[in-house]
């Protein structure tokens, strides 16, 4: 088995293809891309995860938009983003803030350097693959290019009312972004894997006592690790993570999470967002008001913005989930390779969709001007932060491959996947 591999999407048993550094490897049944090679993928990311943590420090502690107005100059940074919603009473929206852009890409940049410097040294030290299964896991939870894109959305709200001048953070944090997109662009997750077994000590599968017959291997969903089926609800022998033919109760958590969502749409679109105060009176603001408020003022292009990634998302991937898991329990069969784009374009565009919420904290952090004009953030954004994260975990709970084990069972009555030895041929 060491000569094969297993698509993650589809669970397509292949020919493991030889790809040149610079290519990737696509599934030919789904399109999942199967294996992506980098040049000199350790030394460059374990240099750009250097370079991220030199950037996270003046990103967090210099000032990120500074504001004045009538003689009142009030400094922004991301701490002060959450601790404005804290004191405001919106914890959980506070440690969400806290999560997503200071811990999360801390953590990050951490796990990256542990398995670069690991692996550059030709040595393993303890925690290495557990390390790199801690940093896939927390990749898309990283939302540093969400918060900038809600920077600049606050500051066209606040341009035409205030003077806004960007702090070295700001300049900080945009280096920052840059460093941590392309650290996991160039992370050859594939190869560092195959490092990882290589200077283990574990022993490998053993397939000798399994004949031709028997149930197709198991995929390691965290390592790509072919396993003999014997070896299912066991810990994997390269990354240690349990080893299951399919997530287990995918569709139960799905369902249960997808519910969730549905049940705090209302609230999160009928309740206020937040209240601006000017001279003691204070009108709440939903999100459509605010969507309003913005094309009022001819900002249409920001307008739309806000209205994509508040309204639009959330709705468009409640509908796409549902799909998906119809798909599943009715036996939808069709139109599998655009299920799965569509699958793979919900579990990437769903971090967009807390926009709203850091630009509520954004201005509350920067709108602080004492009795003359101040910013308070409402329960209708804890609302909305409990959907983004349900729908966002609703999408990692579903397992994409029971839509092509209902298709196999369609067809031929039999769930096991089948083999290949034809893989697209590696792009650069």
């Amino acid at each position: 088995m060491e000569n094969m591999i297993a698509c993650h999407d589809c669970d397509l048993l292949l020919t493991r293809p030889e790809v040149p550094p610079g290519s990737v490897a696509q599934c030919p049944r789904c399109g999942s891309t199967l294996i992506a090679r980098s040049v000199n993928s350790i030394e460059r990311t374990l240099a750009l995860a250097i370079a991220g943590l030199i950037l996270f420090v003046p990103a967090n502690l210099y000032p990120l938009l500074t504001l004045e107005a009538v003689g009142i100059r009030q400094n922004q940074t991301m701490f002060s983003s959450a601790m404005s919603l804290y004191k405001d009473g919106l914890w959980l929206v506070a440690l969400l803030i806290l999560l997503f852009v200071i811990l999360v890409p801390l953590v990050k940049l951490l796990l990256l350097l542990y398995v670069s410097a690991s692996l550059h040294g030709r040595q393993f030290w303890r925690g290495t693959a557990l390390a790199l299964r801690s940093y896939q896991h927390l990749d898309e939870w990283g939302m540093l290019e969400v918060y900038l894109l809600g920077i600049a959305v606050s500051v066209v709200k606040l341009v035409d009312v205030a003077a806004i001048q960007p702090g070295l953070g700001l300049y900080s944090l945009v280096a920052l972004i840059l460093v941590t997109l392309l650290s996991s662009t160039l992370l050859n997750k594939d190869l560092f894997w195959q490092l990882i077994g290589e200077r283990q000590s574990h022993p490998q599968p053993d397939y000798s006592q399994h004949d031709a017959t028997a149930a197709a291997p198991i995929c390691c969903h965290d390592c790509s690790l072919l396993c003999p089926p014997a070896l299912e609800g066991t810990p994997c022998p390269r990354c240690h993570a349990k080893l299951h033919a399919r997530t287990p109760n995918s569709l139960n958590w799905t369902w249960a999470l997808l519910a969730s969502a549905l049940f705090l749409l209302l609230p999160a679109n009928l309740l206020p967002i937040m209240t601006i105060r000017t001279l003691g009176r204070g009108d709440p603001s939903t999100i459509i008001e605010g969507v309003i408020e913005l094309t009022q003022h001819g900002l249409f292009w920001i307008a739309l913005v806000v209205l994509v990634a508040s309204v639009v998302i959330p709705v468009g991937k409640l509908i796409g989930m549902l799909i998906l898991l119809l798909s599943v329990q009715l036996g939808w069969t069709t139109n599998l390779r655009q299920k799965m784009l569509m699958f793979r374009f919900v579990e990437w565009v769903g971090r967009w969709s807390m926009l709203d919420i850091f630009v509520v904290g954004i201005l509350v952090a920067l709108v602080q001007l004492g009795n003359l004009t101040h910013i308070i953030g409402n329960h209708g954004a804890t609302a909305f932060a409990a959907v983004v994260i349900c729908t966002m975990m609703a999408a990692q709970k579903f397992d994409t491959r029971l839509i092509w084990d209902r298709h196999l069972e369609n067809a031929t009555g039999d769930q096991s996947p089948p083999t290949t030895d034809v893989c697209e041929p590696p792009r650069s």
